[in-house]
Order: C-alpha cells, then sequence, then structure tokens
C-alpha cells in the first residue's frame, strides 16, 4: 500500500447523491487537501433520528452512479464505501476514524464536513480528538463564508470556491415526491430513482 496518503472521509446518507457532494469530492482533489476521497455511506447519523432512509444498497448503487458522472481523473481517486454498515452501531464518526487508522495505519485521515455542522460539532462524540487526531476539512454552505469565522477550531482546512450548485438531498426528495425534476441530480441518478420507485409518497 503507498504509505502517507491523505484520505479525506465525506460522510452522509447519500440519500440521494447530487451534483453538490461530487463538487465538494472534487474540489478536495484539485485543492490538494485530500489525495482520495472516501465517500461514507452511512447506515444513519445518530443526530438525525426520526427519517426513514432509502436502503443501503440502494444509497451505495446511487453514489455509485454519481461518481460515474465526473471526469476520469476525479473517478479513479474517490472511493465510495459501505465501510460503517461493518462497524457496531450507532454510528459515530469518531468510532469510524478510529477504526479506520486502524485498518489503513499507513494513511491519514481528514473528515470533510459543511461548515454548517461547526455550530453542531461540540455535540459530537470526542470533538477535541476528532480535531487532534484528524482534522477538518470544511466546505461553506450557500451563503457561508466559514474562512470569515473568528471561532473555526485549529485543525481546520477550508475549501475555497466550491460550486455547490442545485438542491439539496432534502429538496431533492421533495421534488421529486411531488413529481417535479430536481436541479443538481445526475441524469443517471435520476433514472435509478425513477426505475426503483425511490422517494415517491
Amino acid at each position: 500500500m503507498e504509505s502517507d496518503r491523505t484520505i479525506g472521509i465525506f460522510g452522509g446518507t447519500f440519500d440521494p447523491p447530487h451534483e453538490g457532494h461530487m463538487a465538494v469530492a472534487c474540489a478536495a482533489l484539485r485543492q490538494g487537501v485530500a489525495d482520495e476521497v472516501w465517500l461514507m455511506v452511512s447506515p444513519q447519523n445518530p443526530l438525525k433520528q426520526g427519517r426513514r432512509i432509502s436502503a443501503e444498497a440502494d444509497r451505495l448503487a446511487m453514489t455509485r452512479i454519481a461518481v460515474e458522472s465526473l471526469p476520469a481523473e476525479m473517478q479513479a481517486r474517490i472511493r465510495v464505501s459501505d465501510y460503517e454498515s461493518r462497524l457496531p452501531r450507532p454510528s459515530y464518526t469518531v468510532a469510524t476514524l478510529r477504526a479506520l487508522k486502524r485498518d489503513y495505519p499507513d494513511c491519514r485521515f481528514r473528515l470533510i464536513v459543511g461548515g454548517d455542522n461547526l455550530e453542531s460539532f461540540h455535540r459530537w462524540r470526542s470533538p477535541e480528538e476528532i480535531l487532534r487526531d484528524y482534522g477538518l476539512i470544511v466546505y461553506p454552505r450557500p451563503g457561508e463564508d466559514a474562512s470569515s469565522a473568528s471561532n473555526l477550531p485549529a485543525g481546520c482546512v477550508i475549501l475555497r470556491d466550491v460550486a455547490l450548485k442545485g438542491e439539496s438531498s432534502t429538496a431533492i426528495r421533495q421534488a421529486l415526491a411531488q413529481g417535479r425534476h430536481p436541479e443538481g441530480l445526475p441524469a443517471r441518478v435520476a433514472d435509478y430513482i425513477k426505475e426503483n420507485a425511490l422517494y415517491e409518497e
């Protein structure tokens, strides 16, 4: 195994994955803050209980299809992973990072999060350990400027000029349930959703 690779861990339910997710992964690679990005498809976020999510197999399939929409040089450096599905639940980020560090000792892992997550980061399990041992790659959400925040913790790297066009996963699900065509959904992902009757009311 190649040593000293920096892997950006971009976790989420990806229900569904969209062009914004892909833009973040590509920005991390292009801006040199990660050598690879692993899209970690989560079983369930402990802070987002109460919403039924699509089957993990569907979310993995859609995320792989979304990656296939990218240029070949990006595809080669982005991995879709079901690693968390093999870990004890509930699925806490720090436990995932510890397990990755154990299983891939020659890699350095950094966590990719949206700027809005910084407000609730203190509620995560062992936030100090995450910052100290791994660090964060932060991308501003639309309308945010994370780089100007005065309370950014040490260990944060800011992604700049990320083109987060299109709708969020929540907005995409709502649009599809209402029979509308959402912005930012890769065409082949839209085909998969239609073929498998996902998000229908």
